[in-house]
């Protein structure tokens, strides 16, 4: 029966910040586009995700077959859920509700992650800051893997540099590495909304055009469209899989002092990752952990 005077139901539920990748593909996949992930500047460890459902089409089986999915989605990862909330509410504007969850966020020494609709923080001035529209989730630098990547660019800051980004996702590395100075950037993802959302984020961010290249596709898109100079720093934060199956092709868009960073992967998937890639000619130079995940650092080995 349909409640009029609270129209909408809300889940709160709170889980590690790893999970938010699979819970945005799950809930992308099952056509629910009104939820956030709220994220606690004090701890990085843990969010909380917002879902708001309509109330008169969600059976309480359906709520409970919901819930089950998300418990089930944190078992891969060893991880388990505290018990959610469900709370009936007025038929507030949800997008508005949704944009109070989000706030600035600075990564490393100096990179700020800014909600595109918030003044920059008197405190936070003297920071890179990077402009992100979080309803195009893809990546909003809240994931552990994602600010290995981020920490790593800021540590060592690709002045002069020509970047290729795999997997782009929101666009978030190819940003964070022109604020730091790089040279320009080739984009590549193989989700048409991945692209439209890192061409958003790059006009947001305001960088002229001959600064960057966003293509649909994969490492082929990026043989077809890089300078001759080659690339000298790829950036691949996407999971080992997918990792090991663009890895082999490497080699044929990096210079040969060209560095690679991985991330994406699980801690315990490194020494696999390793003994992949030494066979084909590449020495790991650093090694980085957040969490259960780890980012790593690839150079051609010298002849």
């Amino acid at each position: 029966m349909h409640n009029s005077q609270f129209p909408w139901l809300r889940l709160e539920q709170e889980s590690p910040v790893e999970l938010e990748d699979s819970f945005y593909w799950f809930l992308s996949n099952l056509e629910i586009h009104r939820f956030s992930f709220e994220h606690d500047p004090e701890n990085k460890s843990t969010q909380t995700l917002f879902v708001w459902l309509p109330f008169n089409e969600w059976s309480v089986r359906d709520q409970r077959n919901l819930v089950q999915s998300l418990i089930l989605l944190a078992k891969p990862f060893e991880l388990t859920l505290p018990a959610c909330k469900w709370i009936q509410v007025k038929d507030e504007d949800w997008s508005l509700s949704w944009k109070k969850s989000w706030k600035p966020d600075p990564i490393g020494k100096s990179v700020l992650i800014l909600p595109a609709w918030l003044d920059v923080p008197g405190k936070f001035l003297e920071r890179k800051i990077i402009r992100l529209d979080p309803g195009y989730a893809f990546g909003t630098g809240s994931h552990p893997s994602t600010r290995l990547c981020i920490e790593a660019l800021d540590n060592d800051p690709p002045v002069g540099k020509t970047i290729a980004d795999l997997g782009c996702g929101s666009g978030i590395l190819s940003l964070t590495a022109l604020k730091l100075g790089a040279k320009c950037t080739y984009s590549v993802d193989t989700d048409s909304l991945a692209i439209s959302a890192t061409r958003i984020n790059f006009d947001l961010n305001k960088f002229p055009e001959n600064l960057f290249n966003v293509s649909l596709g994969s490492i082929e898109e990026l043989e077809k469209n890089i300078p001759e100079k080659k690339i000298d720093v790829i950036l691949c934060n996407i999971l080992a899989p997918v990792i090991k199956s663009l890895g082999p092709d490497f080699e044929k868009i990096i210079g040969c002092k060209g560095k690679v960073i991985l991330s994406g992967l699980l801690v315990d998937q490194i020494k696999e990752l390793q003994d992949f890639f030494l066979p084909l000619g590449w020495q790991v130079v650093e090694i980085k952990t957040k969490d259960q995940w780890a980012l790593m650092v690839l150079a051609l080995q010298s002849y």
